[in-house]
């Protein structure tokens, strides 16, 4: 056991004496308790003294996906030439101290404004920290040693790595420091954070249980068959008496069945709270999102101030060197604080410097961009870097505000640095769609999984693809009437599509062909997707033609259209096609040139011809849309990006459904898109 006192000396007297041989004093860092809790996996203290330039290590080994806190206080004073430029430089600033794992090539600021601050390792290796008083070379060591020699004072830094990455824990132990110390701003600033993290989640794992908990309530009631039937004219036989000396036991009580539209109604209930739940737990992503903005924008602060620590500097450079001017650099274009819809722009201008330039350099998001000497000057000087030298670049910007700096450094050393930034904005582009799907036919035999697939395809779109849930109009059974079915996509989709948009129709249930002798595919058949209210027996008054499809096509000023149709024509038994007078029909190629026949408009369905599109009772869906929407969610992904294009899916359905289908069922696709059409997201 060791002695407690001995253990308060060496955390917190032992740096205050050290800092007494230096001139100067440090804050006490945190009073960790002599027994540390299971949550923590080890625990350093750690001193960073000024004057004392370069990355220490700390003998903290942590490994990748360690999580681990650092708790620093202190301050000091930036001094050359018997002058101090900065007084009272803490930790809480953003820049001064710098953190590396390992022999990485690249350094960060660790505490990002805040005193304490938790993260999580990218690295494994040694943690080395240092403190900055101007440039740092990759590794975090100092370009410029020298001026660290006049420096005083230190920061007091205790280092925490936890177990694993459990907030709640972390909380809790910040919380007890906190009430031991609640002006110690480095623990309150880590508990702070720690604990929102910790609340996010907690409420994401309840949001996650809930949806699985739903997810199993659904597929029950999608699984629980229907009620059976009683006949009134039976009567129920007569149990046996019970003798008394047989153990009675209660008898469960039965939990009544759902059925016919009060059990459609349950689940499109559950599937509405199902869908508030994914949405919630996209908000509470959204927290994790939004800490890895405040670190942005904290770095983004650290690097100012850095940069503007580095100005004056090289000012008071200048002035002992006499009073010389820095190269002037003018930005033509493009202009400060501008906004564009294009994501490669053109950078141009002009830097010049009477001592000669011997560099220009380009950063964009404080990545380099262009290192250049001097290659392309107008006028010599003595030294050999010309007086001029214009630059035209193009800048290829990422999506919201851009940082664009341009830097020239003279023969003397001065350099003179001109910023801007520019916003990106993507040019809008919608996605609309409507989903249609019919079990129910009042005159035409009854589909069992139409319905199930438009729901699916739906919840894919909605909750997996990201599609705002305004902009897709869903369909079901009585609601995909005819004339429901042509005001929506002939006067809806018209009316709020655009150019740039995208629309997707999805459509699962019957289809039907007729006997038309002057039918444009060349085959004597028109086809028809048979709504809610279709009557077999005048399909012209009470059906949808495709002959129209391809009119609503050619109205909706969209360049990319997907239609997708879990249907056939094929007049075969079985599956979603009904058969008219015995006719069967072919699909021809015209027939798809007639859907596909606009730029961008691609059709994709679910069989070829004279093929059934099957529904399967054990997957409890259409074939075709069960692996579709399977290939979408993230097995289609042939490229790994973490997006389905229309080709990877149209790929994956060619393969899984024929081997489910014992080779009976191929997809047919028609038609293509300039660039990548995407229809799911993985990522």
């Amino acid at each position: 056991m060791k002695d407690p006192k001995v253990h308060y000396l060496k955390i917190v007297l032992g740096p205050l004496l050290l800092a007494s041989v230096f001139g100067c004093a440090t804050e006490p860092s945190i009073m960790m308790p002599e027994s540390l809790p299971s949550s923590i996996k080890s625990y350093k203290h750690f001193t960073i003294w000024a004057g004392n330039p370069g990355m220490k290590g700390t003998g903290v080994h942590l490994n990748k996906g360690d999580t681990y806190t650092v708790l620093a206080t202190g301050s000091m004073d930036y001094c050359k030439g018997g002058g101090c430029e900065y007084r009272d430089v803490r930790p809480e600033h953003g820049w001064p101290l710098v953190a590396r794992i390992g022999g990485a090539n690249y350094f960060v600021p660790l505490a990002r404004g805040y005193g304490g601050v938790t993260n999580r390792t990218v690295d494994s290796g040694e943690l080395y920290l240092g403190h900055r008083d101007g440039e740092l070379q990759p590794s975090g060591d100092p370009q410029r040693p020298d001026w660290y020699r006049d420096d005083t004072g230190s920061f007091s830094v205790s280092i925490i790595v936890w177990e694993k990455d459990d907030y709640q824990a972390i909380a809790g132990f910040l919380q007890q420091m906190k009430q031991k110390d609640p002006d110690n701003k480095s623990v309150n600033d880590a508990f702070v954070q720690a604990y929102r993290i910790s609340r996010a989640q907690l409420a994401a794992n309840e949001a996650s249980k809930q949806i699985e908990e739903t997810k199993k309530e659904i597929q029950t009631l999608k699984a629980e068959p229907p009620a059976p039937r009683t006949d009134p004219q039976k009567t129920e036989r007569p149990k046996p008496p019970v003798s008394p000396t047989q153990e009675q036991k209660p008898s469960p009580i039965a939990q009544p069945s759902l059925e016919g539209p009060e059990k459609e109604k349950k689940i499109a209930q559950l599937e509405e709270k199902l869908a508030k739940l994914a949405q919630q737990l996209a908000q509470l992503d959204g927290v994790k999102r939004e800490f890895e903005e405040e670190k942005k924008k904290t770095e983004a602060l650290a690097k100012e101030l850095e940069e503007k620590q580095k100005r004056e500097q090289d000012l008071v450079i200048r002035l002992k060197g006499g009073s010389k001017t820095p190269p002037v650099i003018v930005i033509a274009s493009p202009s400060e604080g501008s906004t564009v819809e294009v994501r490669i722009i053109q950078l141009s201008g002009v830097a010049e410097g009477e001592e000669g330039l011997v560099k220009l350099e380009i950063f964009v998001n404080g990545k380099p961009l262009l290192e250049r000497t001097g290659e392309r000057g107008i006028r010599k000087t003595r030294d050999g870097g010309p007086k001029r030298l214009d630059f035209k670049e193009s800048i290829q910007l990422e999506s919201g505000e851009n940082q664009i700096t341009v830097r020239a450094v003279d023969a003397q050393g001065l350099l003179s640095e001109k910023s801007l930034k520019v916003h990106y904005t993507e040019r809008r582009k919608n996605i609309w769609a409507v989903v249609i799907g019919i079990n129910r036919y009042p005159k035409v035999r009854p589909l069992k999984y139409a319905v199930d697939d438009a729901r699916i395809f739906y919840n894919h779109l909605v909750d997996f693809s990201q599609v705002p849930r305004e902009n897709v109009t869903l369909l079901l059974d009585q609601d995909a009437t005819l004339t429901r079915v042509r005001s929506t996509l002939g006067t809806h989709l018209k009316n709020k599509a655009g150019k740039d948009d995208m629309v997707i129709i999805f459509f699962a249930g019957h289809g039907a062909t007729e006997k038309e002798g002057m039918s444009p595919d060349g085959d004597g058949l028109e086809k028809y997707l048979l709504p809610y209210d279709a009557d077999p027996k005048d399909l012209y008054a009470t059906a949808l033609p495709m002959g129209e499809i391809s009119k609503i096509f050619s109205r909706i000023q969209s360049e990319r259209l997907v239609f997708i149709a879990d249907s056939c024509y094929s007049g075969a038994s079985g599956g979603r096609t009904i058969d008219i007078a015995g006719t069967r029909a072919t699909i021809s190629e015209a027939f798809m040139d007639r859907l596909t026949g606009g730029k961008g408009r691609v059709i994709i369905t679910a069989s070829g011809a004279n093929e059934v599109s099957a529904e399967n009772d054990s997957l409890k869906q259409g074939v075709f849309t069960y692996y579709l929407v399977e290939g979408l969610r993230g097995k289609a992904d042939a490229d790994k990006d973490g997006v389905i294009t229309v080709d990877e899916a149209y790929q994956y359905v060619s393969e899984t459904v024929p081997r489910a289908t014992g080779q009976e069922q191929h997809p047919v696709k028609k038609g293509t898109v300039e660039g990548r059409l995407i229809l799911g997201i993985t990522k």
